[in-house]
């Protein structure tokens, strides 16, 4: 599994990121060392954190504990900011801001905020505020940056309301385990009757509440992921094309090589050039 170090995230010295994606974007399950939040500025999508499936709506902002494992999809419409951040930037008499957006407990997804339209469009504006200012070179941008930080988790504590233990279905909380499943097993064979067995329901059942949820079918979504896979290992990794396909449930590399094409727009070996490219 994937394992994200803020450090090596971070475009600064100060322990900030801040992303803002408008375009349709799978991540595979991986785990950070900070604390992630995910506000849903537009559209909609789903995120699977410790096994539970949760969906993202418009004005939700999660909360993702230090160590969890999750992984996350967006559909065409959504525009979202991610934010990971460390208790080191926050000064000793803040330190009971930064625990204010702990979970009560870690193993679990505990808190959610959500947002009104007339405050969802203060939030958009200040994040946008925040990412302009990290990413520009001008005098003591760092120092402006992390005061807007500062004004954001305020800002969310005065005017969200929380939703502390999320409320999720039963079929959520399989189709979490099945995503878990898929995750753990994408250089293996996976079949469906397997899965259907992990959710308690019956194949076809299964196959109907998946592509309801998810948006896709079974088959359509694993190849996905592992083509997902593939691309990291290729971008970050050295190990032959032929490895990787095998290491990603692909026994046929002549076929990996074809169907990465279709998904990526370009063949593996032209893909890792790409990422090679300074």
């Amino acid at each position: 599994m994937t394992e994200y170090k803020l450090k090596k995230l971070c475009p600064t010295e100060l322990p900030l990121v801040v992303q803002i994606r408008k375009t349709p974007y799978y991540h595979v399950i991986h785990r950070h060392d900070a604390v992630e939040l995910v506000y849903i500025r537009h559209g909609a999508g789903w995120c699977s954190i410790n096994g539970i499936m949760h969906p993202m709506m418009t004005g939700d902002l999660y909360v993702i504990p230090i160590g969890s494992t999750h992984e996350y999809s967006s559909d065409s419409r959504l525009d979202y900011v991610n934010c990971l951040f460390s208790r080191d930037i926050f000064r000793t008499d803040e330190q009971e801001l930064y625990n204010c957006f702990l979970p009560d407990t870690p193993e679990t997804l505990a808190v959610k905020y959500t947002f009104g339209p007339y405050l969802q469009e203060k939030l958009n504006l200040q994040f946008e505020e925040l990412y302009q200012e990290l990413n520009c070179n001008l005098p003591y941008h760092l120092a402006l940056s992390r005061a807007l930080f500062i004004r954001i988790l305020t800002f969310i504590i005065r005017n969200a309301s929380r939703s502390p233990g999320i409320q999720v279905s039963s079929s959520q909380r399989q189709l979490g385990r099945v995503l878990c499943h898929i995750a753990d097993h994408l250089a293996e064979k996976i079949d469906i009757e397997r899965l259907a067995e992990i959710a308690g329901y019956t194949p076809s059942y299964l196959a109907k509440l998946f592509h309801k949820e998810i948006g896709c079918g079974i088959a359509e979504y694993i190849q996905t992921r592992r083509l997902e896979c593939a691309a990291l290992a290729l971008e970050t990794g050295s190990d032959t094309i032929e490895t990787i396909a095998s290491d990603n449930g692909f026994s046929d590399a002549s076929y990996f090589v074809k169907v990465f094409k279709k998904r990526f727009g370009c063949t593996p070996f032209k893909f890792r050039k790409q990422a090679d490219r300074p």
